[in-house]
């Protein structure tokens, strides 16, 4: 008996430990890059779920911007933050969604290092699967003291590896501050089922430098990854194209729609 409940605990541990590990693989997870720096920053131990525990949303505290601009500051990189967040409609639904929002300065008495990456990413989500779909990466920054027309970010999302052209964001007025948007979208076939996909966020800051006791360069920047289905004809829509058709025509779609719906 002793042995058998060795055994038990052994398993509940095992599957405890698997179930902890897909949990955390649902949570937002984010991390930044210098260029050249040695290694990467996670502030995802900063990060505070709203409410408790969800995996919908993804608050940097304090701390964790604190920490954010240590690395930043190690590594000779000319940008600080004030903000970071991210949220999701996790698990899906009719599409899926995840959503990157910040404000970064780029600051004269800072380092020198104009290339910052940040990606944002959730795995598991299980809706919409199994149909063809469509990518779209979407971003915004509302700029202060970026030169008109000059890239203040570039974006792209990215869906279980396959990403979306990469597009420039930029100020598009005179006015200061000024808004500036841009977006992508990409065929991405028939999403994955059961086991869920994965959608990923990525932004390449490429601000302008201030001069020493200067105003700070400011982005406040956003960015979103949807997956939805592609349209497909509704029946009233199906209904009046076939309409239209001549009658052996006509036929032969009726019999080839009824063959499809026995197969599926």
């Amino acid at each position: 008996m002793g042995r058998h409940r060795g055994l038990l605990s052994l398993a509940l541990t095992v599957w405890i430990g698997l179930m902890a590990s897909e949990a955390r693989a649902e949570l937002i997870s984010m991390t930044l890059s210098v260029d050249g720096a040695a290694t990467e920053f996670s502030p995802d131990p900063f990060a505070t779920r709203l409410p408790a525990g969800a995996n919908t949303s993804y608050v940097v505290s304090p701390a964790g911007i604190a920490a954010i601009n240590t690395y930043l500051a190690t590594n000779g990189s000319e940008y600080r933050f004030v903000t970071l967040g991210g949220s999701s409609n996790f698990p899906g639904d009719v599409q899926g969604q995840l959503t990157m929002t910040g404000e970064i300065h780029s600051v004269g008495t800072a380092g020198t290092i104009t290339s910052l990456h940040l990606t944002e990413t959730e795995g598991g989500f299980t809706s919409p699967t199994g149909v063809t779909s469509t990518l779209t990466s979407a971003s915004g920054g509302t700029f202060t003291n970026q030169t008109l027309g000059v890239t203040g970010h570039m974006a792209a999302s990215d869906l279980n590896g396959t990403s979306t052209p990469m597009y420039d964001v930029a100020p598009t007025t005179a006015t200061n501050p000024s808004f500036g948007g841009g977006s992508s979208s990409l065929a991405t076939g028939a999403i994955p089922g059961p086991s869920g996909y994965e959608l990923s966020n990525m932004v390449w800051f490429s601000l302008d430098k201030p001069a020493a006791g200067g105003p700070d360069v400011v982005d406040s920047f956003g960015i979103t990854a949807v997956v939805k289905p592609t349209v497909i004809p509704e029946p009233a829509s199906l209904v009046t194209m076939l309409a239209g058709m001549p009658l052996p025509l006509l036929v032969l779609a009726l019999l080839r729609r009824r063959r499809a719906v026995a197969r599926g």
